[in-house]
């Protein structure tokens, strides 16, 4: 599909009722990048909508498509924030190891991820350290990774100990 825009590639992937796993990985990468104002102005807010609907209800392991709904959450446009950020605790909640993973792709966005913990209140007190131990001892994570926790942690901690 050369030649396309992440608008048009997206609504060709939205529209079709069974996505290979190199189309579901172009469609999330396309969404990280959309202009979704664009998107409204060439097919419509309920379109926005929809894709909004199949983040919410996709099931992912694939660390490149967690990576890219990171991305979600920090859209220029300011879209669907809120629902992203949802999606995004959803994802840490599921599988912390495989959040991490994930982040350590994007790791210029931990800050953000960070607000969206606070915002979504993930974490119900200021005690944070079982979770940090849990990935800490996980054997599943390289250093580089753990220290994208340890960074991120970090952050909650001085960030949000105070808003509690």
């Amino acid at each position: 599909m050369e030649n396309k825009t992440s608008e048009e590639l997206v609504y060709i992937y939205m529209n079709k009722s069974n996505l290979r796993n190199i189309e579901e990985k172009e469609l999330f990468y396309h969404l990280s990048i959309l202009d979704w104002n664009k998107m409204s102005e060439e097919y419509g807010e309920e379109f926005n909508r929809k894709i909004l609907k199949k983040v919410q209800y996709t099931k992912t392991k694939d660390l490149e498509n967690m990576s890219n709904i990171i991305l979600l959450f920090n859209n220029p446009y300011g879209k669907f924030t809120k629902e992203f950020g949802e999606v995004i605790t959803k994802l840490y909640i599921k599988d912390k190891i495989q959040f991490m993973k994930a982040l350590n792709l994007v790791k210029d966005e931990t800050i953000n991820i960070v607000y969206v913990f606070r915002l979504e209140k993930t974490f119900t007190n200021d005690y944070t350290e079982d979770d940090l131990k849990e990935i800490l001892y996980s054997n599943e994570l390289s250093e580089e990774e753990k220290e994208t926790a340890k960074m991120f942690f970090t952050m909650y901690r001085n960030i949000c100990v105070s808003c509690l």
